[in-house]
């Protein structure tokens, strides 16, 4: 997997569970969460240097230490941490799930330090049952899309070489 490089996958008949592939994609179209989980196991049958390996690992940023659970991993020395986000009709968003949500604040130094710390693996489920994959660092996430969010209009910015 190369970064900032633009990939194109075709997840073919999605029917299952009794479900047609019709249904299956307008089901996702509503929720991607459920093909966000399977994807981060597909991933490594299509690069073969990736492997899924979710092991938390700590880093520590000014004395703190920020937990980051990866859903990936390189396959040579399982050191640099990728973590897949799903980009839907909604948009995508590389914030820290312990920092969305009512009630929860984003730690703004905190989140910039684990975006840092990994790649993230975009995976575009607006076209399904074609998926379009590229991989950038959290360095160059947070230089484009500063506040962890993207919307759905900045497809093109997000999957362009």
């Amino acid at each position: 997997m190369k970064m900032n490089k633009v990939y194109e996958f075709d997840l073919g008949d999605m029917s299952h569970c009794g479900m047609s592939h019709e249904e299956m994609i307008e089901h996702y179209n509503n929720n991607s969460s459920p093909l966000s989980f399977l994807s981060e196991k597909i991933l490594p049958k299509w690069f073969r240097d990736i492997v899924y390996d979710p092991t938390p690992e700590l880093i520590e940023h000014n004395g703190t230490e920020i937990n980051i659970k990866p859903d990936l991993r390189d396959k040579k020395t399982r050191t640099i941490l990728y973590d897949q986000k799903a980009f839907n009709n909604k948009g995508g968003s590389f914030t820290r799930s312990s920092m969305k949500g009512v009630g929860r604040t984003k730690n703004k130094e905190l989140f910039e330090a684990w975006a840092k710390a990994q790649v993230f693996i975009w995976t575009d489920f607006t076209s399904l049952p074609k998926v379009t994959v590229i991989a950038l660092t959290g360095k160059e996430c947070l230089k484009r899309w500063p506040n962890g969010n993207i919307k759905r209009r900045e497809r093109e910015e997000l999957f362009s070489e």
